[in-house]
């Protein structure tokens, strides 16, 4: 097992045996003050026993009852620790004192918090929003350069509708794009065929002035469940008949001067068959402006000496949920988490996507598709 996943798991579980203490001892601390009447500890202890198992177990499977959690334990911990230092310095008798510790008391920083950050996360993640980067080069471009528009983690039926879809696939084409990128994630697991049809009918709208090209990401074809609502073969088909073109390992020329290379995706399902990008870009005139599409930002340093120019990814939903992104610059589950970086003579950018998965929340960064200029 890779030792960044082993270390993770082992983290995982400390996190979640000393959450569950700690909720004990909070819930604990809280139904005393409604329970002093009750003279027999082991009904004291039960209820919150029961109330945090409960909310381990919301936790473990996924329940969006996780965020708010999460947030409020962050904030109570915060809260608890500057308790600690009021009551060891303070003057008890103070009236302020006594004003924090009925707010201490009553959680009510905590709860705003934590109900702040939900409010914040939905509204976030419902309004895409356009994010403008330029990226310049010395290699010989047409002169006007190449304007494209990037989109990934799509995750339809996440939290974007058809509706929402219409209007921001309008909104791209009156961006005048030369190039469209689908970065993989367009659809996942709890995509319907039905929605799978609907999104890449709509995406297939957008007035490309050369072309739309699609690479897979690790959902798309619905890996992670038993019993897929569509076949690689019918979702191929779909994005194909929409006038988008599939990358696989695959090499697309335009006017003699771009290159656009799709990667099949590194996940584990799929790396078997995954090619070298030195032996993918071998035969590629080095002369070429290079853009390497890979879902996961990854092999960022074999693709800079490879001859990469731009290498674009998505993936990451830069953490989806803050803190995690600081956790993920941290940990190097990838070799990016979000935005623009200059790699020895590469540009690489990780668009943190117009959704996110699972749930309809994101509070590290904005729902997003991405215009890129890459100007001579």
């Amino acid at each position: 097992m890779n030792i960044i996943y082993l270390a993770t798991l082992i983290f995982g579980l400390i996190c979640i045996i000393g959450t569950t203490i700690y909720l004990y001892i909070l819930i604990r601390r809280i139904t005393n003050l409604f329970a002093s009447r009750i003279t027999k500890q082991w009904i004291r202890n039960i209820i919150p026993i029961s109330l945090a198992a409960i909310i381990i177990g919301l936790i473990i499977i996924y329940n969006p009852i996780i965020l708010f959690v999460i947030y409020f334990l962050m904030a109570s911990i915060i809260i608890d620790i500057i308790h600690f230092f009021i009551n060891k310095f303070a003057n008890e008798s103070s009236r302020l004192v006594k004003i924090w510790k009925i707010i201490h008391m009553a959680l009510i920083i905590p709860i705003l918090f934590s109900t702040g950050m939900m409010v914040y996360g939905h509204i976030n993640i419902m309004n895409v929003q356009p994010t403008y980067y330029t990226v310049s080069t010395d290699k010989d471009i047409r002169d006007e350069g190449y304007r494209i528009c990037l989109i990934a983690d799509v995750h339809f039926g996440s939290s974007i509708s058809t509706k929402d879809l219409t209007n921001m696939c309008d909104e791209i084409s009156g961006k005048d794009p030369d190039i469209v990128i689908l970065c993989g994630d367009i659809v996942d697991e709890s995509t319907s065929y039905d929605q799978m049809i609907d999104v890449f009918s709509g995406l297939g709208k957008i007035k490309a002035n050369i072309g739309t090209y699609f690479v897979y990401g690790n959902h798309d074809c619905q890996t992670y469940v038993a019993n897929p609502s569509f076949t690689k073969e019918q979702l191929a088909k779909t994005i194909t008949e929409n006038n988008i073109a599939i990358l696989e390992d695959d090499i697309i020329h335009i006017n003699n001067d771009l290159a656009i290379v799709g990667r099949v995706d590194a996940s584990f399902s799929t790396n078997t068959n995954r090619i070298s990008i030195d032996n993918l870009l071998s035969d590629v005139d080095k002369n070429d402006y290079i853009i390497v599409l890979d879902h996961q930002p990854t092999e960022y340093a074999k693709n800079s000496d490879a001859g990469t120019d731009l290498l674009l990814s998505g993936h990451t939903h830069a953490g989806q949920f803050w803190p995690l992104n600081i956790v993920l610059d941290i940990v190097p589950f990838n070799d990016g988490v979000y935005g623009l970086e200059r790699i020895n003579n590469m540009d690489t950018i990780i668009t943190s996507g117009v959704s996110g998965w699972a749930f309809p929340f994101k509070t590290s960064a904005p729902a997003e598709y991405v215009i890129i200029d890459i100007t001579p």
